[in-house]
């Protein structure tokens, strides 16, 4: 049995999600074959070679999911299975036709269906709710693909990796709304960053977790001693003491999102619950400290009204680091 992955590269070219589905694909004797989508007519003649008559697209944001439509169509039309999974899968969206099995939930049931056809992957969104269970992803698909990151990983050997999944957080507007609610923990971090090091050698690693779940006394112990440059997604409203703690483990750089300018807004219509106060807090620990932090916002939010986005603008403008502001609809979280 053989399956291709396939994903299109918006901003990274390794894949987390694929990477892990190869070592899950390859413990049980399923040979792995993968495609970072660049032409139509790259692609066709990697069809035309592939022995696999299964094609998985992993899709992120609903982006590239558009992206990928004439990719899974021009496979459903040379006679292969299309599958369709990835974070804006999860979302209950519909698809295009051309695909034949969507993963609504966790793909880690995927070798049941290639070698079983146990469709119940996809009959109702599966959950791992043991994550501990999870091999460690398979980056060795990866070995001829350069990482590409933006600027702020220019250069840069940056491994993805992810200890955690899910959020405590109500915000009204985020993809991970859709998730069972709670953080799964996988709380043996020292063992699997060390392998990961040990085998890849990368410069520093991408940590994938919705946030870190650092107020999770277990997953703090399982970091250890353990010290290496990293990259994490954390809330604005850290306590000083963790933040401090993840910086002295190697944060170098992490992201948070703000959203709105203005507080009231952020908090009583987007549920962000996050103050002014704690934001600039944040902020200037890490200035002081010499960590890149880098802000996430939004505009044409529901109710959002001109002045609303002028201070949007001045807050994203102020604060240090990198500032990125997204449109609420491009995300492809109004479902």
């Amino acid at each position: 049995m053989r399956i291709l992955f396939a994903f299109y590269p918006l901003f990274v070219r390794y894949n987390y999600g694929i990477a892990l589905l190869s070592s899950l694909c390859k413990a049980r004797g399923i040979e792995v074959d993968l495609c970072v989508l660049g032409t139509l007519d790259e692609f066709q003649r990697q069809l035309a070679h592939a022995s696999s008559r299964v094609v998985g697209f992993s899709c992120v944001t609903v982006h590239d999911y558009k992206l990928c439509v004439p990719y899974m169509r021009t496979a459903k039309a040379l006679g292969h299975t299309v599958l369709l999974g990835g974070v804006w899968a999860g979302l209950g969206q519909p698809v295009d036709p051309c695909v034949d099995f969507v993963c609504r939930g966790d793909g880690e049931a995927l070798p049941d269906f290639l070698l079983h056809g146990d469709t119940s992957l996809f009959d109702s969104p599966h959950i791992c709710r043991d994550i501990h269970a999870l091999p460690l992803a398979d980056y060795g698909l990866f070995q001829n693909i350069p990482f590409e990151r933006d600027s702020l990983f220019a250069g840069k050997k940056v491994l993805p990796y992810q200890s955690s999944r899910g959020c405590n957080g109500c915000c009204t507007f985020c993809q991970i709304r859709h998730q069972p609610r709670g953080v799964r923990v996988r709380s043996r971090v020292q063992e699997d960053l060390e392998h990961l090091r040990d085998t890849y050698a990368p410069d520093l690693f991408f940590m994938g977790d919705a946030g870190l779940p650092y107020q999770n006394t277990a997953w703090e112990a399982s970091w250890g001693d353990f010290t290496h440059p990293f990259f994490a997604y954390i809330r604005a409203d850290i306590r000083p003491v963790d933040l401090h703690w993840l910086i002295d483990r190697g944060m170098a750089g992490c992201a948070f999102g703000v959203e709105a300018g203005d507080e009231s807004y952020r908090n009583d219509v987007l549920r962000k619950n996050l103050t002014d106060v704690e934001l600039w807090r944040t902020v200037g620990i890490l200035e002081k400290r010499g960590v890149t932090p880098v802000s996430f916002f939004m505009q044409d939010t529901p109710g959002e009204t001109p002045e609303l986005q002028r201070k949007t603008r001045a807050l994203a403008a102020t604060l240090p680091g990198l500032s990125f502001t997204f449109r609420y609809e491009a995300l492809g979280v109004c479902a």
